[in-house]
């Protein structure tokens, strides 16, 4: 009995510790939870707060005190709105500040003054969120540079934590566990965070744990009991009998999928993890021979090795990733089994994604080496000539140009790896300052012009005033290029190019629209995703890595804007974004 009682203790307690690692999972959730209804109550005060500076902004009252220079009148308005200040050339008063919004305020055709949205990061501000939040008295707080002002007060911190991810942080000789989100674009901008004691986690942790090791080691003794009580045999079927129950009480609450198989090869246990991440219900599973109620079992059979034990050095026990087709739909399962007595326990995960994404990398790397290979190839033989052989001026000319093109070519590849490399580790710098939107509408164009043929034409249609847009001015003209690049492309017999502004509301939308091949309806929400490509083969010719899209997407998101695509198949496409518009002057 004492054999029988061995594995089921090391099971209790290696499920003891996937419970306490849950429960400290659990923990940073909440954590990410709390952070998130905070960040949404400050995003609704940010934004009250800029309607509010829109509305002073238009006010006759204050452009009246801007005009008079009625310093009383202007403070008085500020003490009446704590998120409102009004400059009339006091700039220096905003050193230090985080500011969210200018606005001008415009009297006689010239700026009299400016109303600027600043937000307190204050106990005040932190207790206000917490309460609409409905937040843990003492969860959340602002960073601000290495300094946490939470309702209580406010105290060092030793280590920023890294933007959406739980991290240990130390602060007034206590260790927390926090997660924090910035709340502007620069490095050392100021950042909602929460946080919790680590020793409070800690804590649940274990308690959680020994109730799991409790309850699990009550029931193996209850199952000696009952086995010194009855019959061998009966005890021996009723052990087991407990045993697949306590494991189906456990594992039900596991992330990952986990089956049991006999040795007469008949599923005995299927977790809710395994029904979630399959779609397969535990009741047309269990009881039914593997071969006829799991789909590709034969495949699983003979490409997952059983280990005798887990964690044995020895034993083929690495996890093997293998397809599973279930109606229809192609599955990825990561599986490790483990010999458990007469069965085998199979743990697996969803590795779909991850094989997706390296298949997408795969084929990356093939269209990089076939994107690099060609302009090399132009470049070598473009110089070969030219050192070997003595041509006429024309002939050198035009193979210089050639070399400027191509040498051009792999700047702009180099630059889309860069880029997407600075996005994923977040280390792209994005400018946030206003820009002329039609000028730089129009040089596009020309850039763009002069390098398509007289089949195509490239127009531009802008109202007759246009506002000034909020962004950075380069990484929006990047992601025109791209736009014009890709309409050219895919344009292959030329034709109208259209590339538009227009004002919607807040937001000024920038647009180009060709009458090319067209996107297929089903590719058109994958386009933007990282490493896709609409002709993977190159049966039609066009090249790319797959980046372009990505990256305009990633540039839009960063300075607040939104991106789409619209198109019918053989009749055209139109890409399209906004950005954030600075109001149009308003003569008072």
């Amino acid at each position: 009995m004492l054999l029988l009682a061995l594995p089921l203790a090391v099971a209790v307690w290696a499920f003891g510790g996937f419970a306490a690692k849950r429960e400290r999972n659990n923990a940073d959730q909440e954590l990410v939870r709390h952070l998130n209804s905070g960040a949404s109550v400050y995003a609704r005060l940010l934004r009250d707060a800029r309607r509010n500076a829109e509305r002073l902004a238009g006010s006759r009252r204050v452009g009246r005190a801007f005009a008079q220079s009625d310093e009383h009148t202007l403070r008085a308005i500020e003490q009446a709105h704590p998120w409102i200040m009004l400059l009339h050339g006091a700039a220096g008063r905003l050193q230090g500040r985080e500011v969210e919004a200018r606005i001008d305020v415009i009297g006689r055709g010239r700026t009299i003054g400016r109303v600027v949205v600043v937000p307190p990061f204050d106990s005040r501000l932190v207790r206000t969120i917490a309460n609409e939040a409905r937040l843990p008295d003492g969860r959340l707080g602002f960073l601000l540079d290495h300094r946490l002002v939470r309702e209580d007060g406010v105290g060092p911190v030793g280590s920023r934590p890294k933007a959406g991810k739980p991290a240990d942080v130390r602060m007034q000789g206590l260790e927390y566990r926090a997660v924090a989100v910035p709340l502007g674009e620069q490095r050392d901008a100021p950042a909602l965070i929460t946080v919790r004691k680590r020793s409070e986690i800690a804590a649940a942790a274990n308690d959680v744990r020994w109730r799991v090791i409790g309850i699990g080691l009550g029931l193996i003794g209850a199952v000696l009991v009952t086995a010194y009580a009855v019959a061998p045999a009966i005890a021996r079927s009723r052990l087991s009998r407990l045993q697949r129950d306590q494991a189906e009480r456990v594992l039900a609450h596991l992330g990952d999928g986990v089956f049991v198989v006999d040795q007469d090869g008949v599923v005995r246990l299927w977790n809710q993890a395994a029904e979630a991440i399959t779609g397969l219900r535990a009741a047309e599973v269990r009881g039914r021979r593997a071969e006829e109620a799991i789909p590709s079992w034969t495949t699983i059979a003979t490409f997952v090795p059983v280990a005798d034990r887990p964690g044995d050095g020895d034993a083929p026990s690495s996890s093997e990733t293998v397809p599973v087709d279930v109606a229809g739909r192609e599955l990825w399962l990561s599986i490790v089994a483990v010999a458990l007595d007469d069965d085998s326990v199979y743990t697996f995960r969803d590795a779909t994604h991850d094989r997706r994404l390296e298949d997408l990398r795969s084929q990356f790397v093939a269209t990089i080496s076939h994107e690099l290979r060609t302009p090399l190839a132009s470049l070598h033989g473009a110089a070969m000539t030219l050192r070997e052989h003595d041509l006429p001026a024309q002939t050198q000319d035009d193979l210089l140009e050639m070399i400027a093109e191509q040498s051009n070519r792999l700047a702009n590849l180099v630059e889309e790896i860069l880029v997407a490399g600075q996005l994923d580790s977040g280390s792209l710098r994005v400018i946030a300052d206003s820009f002329d939107p039609e000028e730089l509408v129009r040089g596009v164009v020309t850039v763009a012009r002069s390098r398509v043929g007289e089949e195509t034409r490239i127009e531009v249609v802008v109202p007759l005033v246009v506002p000034k847009v909020h962004g950075d001015s380069e990484r929006t003209r990047q992601v025109l290029l791209n736009f014009l690049d890709n309409a050219i492309k895919y344009s292959p017999s030329g034709g109208r190019i259209e590339v538009g502004l227009a004002a919607v509301g807040d937001r000024l939308r920038f647009s180009v629209q060709d009458h090319g091949l067209g996107i297929p309806v089903g590719e058109q929400e994958r386009i933007f995703d990282k490493f896709y490509r609409l002709d993977p083969d190159q049966r039609r010719g066009i090249g790319g890595t797959g980046l372009g899209l990505y990256i305009c997407r990633e540039l839009v998101r960063s300075m607040h804007g939104r991106i789409w695509v619209e198109s019918e198949p053989g009749k055209g496409t139109t890409f399209a974004f906004e950005l954030p518009a600075e109001p149009l002057p308003v003569p008072v």
